[in-house]
C-alpha cells in the first residue's frame, strides 16, 4: 500500500480545524459519538468487501484505519484525530468521500453529517401544536396512533392506541417515554407479537432522527441509565445501527385474533423533535376487529 503522506502543521485540509483546537464544551459528546460510530461501522467491513486482499486473522474485525484513509483520500493521522474524538471539523467533501469509503447506507450518510455539524436546519418551528392539539390530532383517527417528543415520550395517545399498546396514564407522565416503558417496564406493550423488534426500532428511529443524545443533559441521562440497567438497551445503542424506513409491520395479538398493522410516521409535526406515528390496518380482518373494539368502547346512547 502506497503511504500516506502526513498532515503539515496539524492540518489535512484547507477549511479544516486542527486537531486540538479548543472547542465548545458542548460539542465533546458530539466528537465521541462521531468517533464511536466510525469506529464501529469500520469494524463492520471486511476487506474483501471493498476490493482488498484477506488478512490473517486480526485480534479486531473490520477494516484498519489506513484502509479507511486511503480510500477517502486523506491521511492516517487525521483520521486517527476522527476516531478519537478530538476537535477537527471535516469538510462535507470529506464527509462523502468517508462514506463512499465505509460504505455507509443513506440513514448512515445522514447521521454522519449530523455528527459532524453539517446537518441541515431541522424543520419544526420553534414552538408548534400544543397537547389539546395534538391529543384532538389523534382523537380523531380510527386507528392507533401516539405522538412522541425528541425524547420519545408520549404526548398524546387516542384508543386504539391504548387498546394495542396499554394504557399510557397507567404510568405518571415522567415515566411516559417510550424508551423507558419498553427497557424498564415488561408490563407495557405485551400484546405485540415481537416486542423485541419494536423496541429496536424505537431505539433506531431515537437515534435518528433526533440529537437530543447528544444535547439534552436529560435525554443523555435517560440513555445513561437505560444501558446500565438494561443489557438488551446497552447492546442496541452500542451497535449504533438506524432505521432503514419510514414504515413497518407491527403484529398484534388481540382478543379479536391476530391483527397486522401498516406503520406511518411523520417527523417534526409542528416543533421539532414531534413525531406522529400510526397504525393502519392492513387487511379487513384488523379492520373489523377495531372498528369492533371502538364499538364496545364507545358509550351506549342514553347513558
Amino acid at each position: 500500500m502506497t503511504p500516506t503522506p502526513r498532515p503539515a502543521a496539524g492540518r489535512d485540509f484547507p477549511g479544516q480545524d486542527a486537531p486540538g483546537r479548543d472547542a465548545a464544551p458542548d460539542e465533546a459528546p458530539r466528537r465521541q459519538e462521531l468517533a464511536a460510530f466510525l469506529r464501529a461501522r469500520r469494524a463492520r467491513l471486511a476487506p474483501e468487501q471493498v476490493g482488498l486482499p484477506a488478512r490473517r486473522r486480526r485480534r479486531t474485525p473490520g477494516l484498519r484505519r489506513e484502509d479507511v484513509a486511503e480510500r477517502a483520500g486523506i491521511s492516517t493521522a487525521w483520521y486517527t484525530y476522527l476516531e478519537q474524538g478530538r476537535a477537527v471539523r471535516p469538510s462535507p467533501e470529506v464527509l462523502a468521500r468517508l462514506a463512499d469509503a465505509l460504505c455507509l447506507t443513506d440513514p448512515d450518510r445522514a447521521y454522519l453529517r449530523v455528527l459532524a455539524g453539517h446537518a441541515p436546519p431541522p424543520h419544526g418551528a420553534p414552538g408548534g401544536p400544543g397537547a389539546r392539539l395534538l391529543q384532538s390530532l389523534v382523537d380523531r383517527l380510527a386507528a392507533p396512533a401516539y405522538v412522541t417528543d425528541a425524547a420519545t415520550r408520549v404526548l398524546a395517545w387516542n384508543p386504539p392506541a391504548r387498546e394495542v399498546f396499554g394504557d399510557y396514564a397507567a404510568w405518571p407522565p415522567e415515566e411516559r417515554c417510550l424508551l423507558r416503558l419498553l427497557f424498564t417496564q415488561p408490563a407495557f406493550a405485551t400484546a405485540l407479537v415481537d416486542r423485541d423488534a419494536y423496541a429496536a426500532r424505537v431505539v433506531h428511529t431515537f437515534r435518528q432522527r433526533s440529537d437530543a443524545h447528544l444535547t439534552d443533559p436529560a435525554v443523555m441521562a435517560l440513555v445513561g441509565e437505560l444501558a446500565r440497567c438494561s443489557a438488551e438497551f446497552r447492546r442496541l445503542w452500542e451497535s449504533r445501527e438506524l432505521r432503514r424506513a419510514d414504515t413497518d409491520t407491527l403484529l398484534v395479538d388481540h382478543p379479536g385474533g391476530r391483527l397486522t398493522f401498516t406503520m406511518l410516521m411523520f417527523q417534526d409535526l409542528g416543533a421539532t423533535g414531534i413525531r406522529f406515528s400510526a397504525y393502519l390496518p392492513a387487511d379487513a380482518h384488523t379492520e373489523r376487529a377495531m372498528a369492533a373494539a371502538g364499538r364496545a368502547a364507545r358509550p351506549a346512547r342514553g347513558t
